[in-house]
């Protein structure tokens, strides 16, 4: 998929850029780790302190400028480089978004 950039996990203290949403900012853990670019899907954190993340949310940044990649490449680019990804627990990616209203 030659039109991505490369999906980085940073550490939430690396510098404004990095940084999680402020109104998030008070209930994180110490260790949570965000994903680089996906503030869009951020939905909340989880009882251990951890980002949450929307699947479906992460796919339409994916079909979004500057990645402009079609549906079902964006799924096949979150499957593997998002979902494959080894946080260590650190965050929380949410699916079937109906199941937890």
């Amino acid at each position: 998929m030659s039109n991505t950039k490369n999906l980085k996990v940073v550490n939430l203290q690396d510098g404004e850029d990095n940084e999680a949403p402020i109104e998030l900012r008070d209930f994180l853990a110490e260790d949570s780790m965000k994903l680089d670019g996906l503030n869009d899907a951020i939905v909340g954190v989880d009882t251990k302190g951890y980002l949450v993340y929307d699947y479906h949310k992460i796919v339409d940044v994916f079909t979004k400028e500057p990645h402009n990649m079609k549906f079902e490449e964006a799924i096949e680019f979150t499957d593997f480089n998002v979902v494959g990804l080894d946080g260590n627990g650190n965050w929380t990616i949410m699916y079937n978004r109906e199941n937890y209203a």
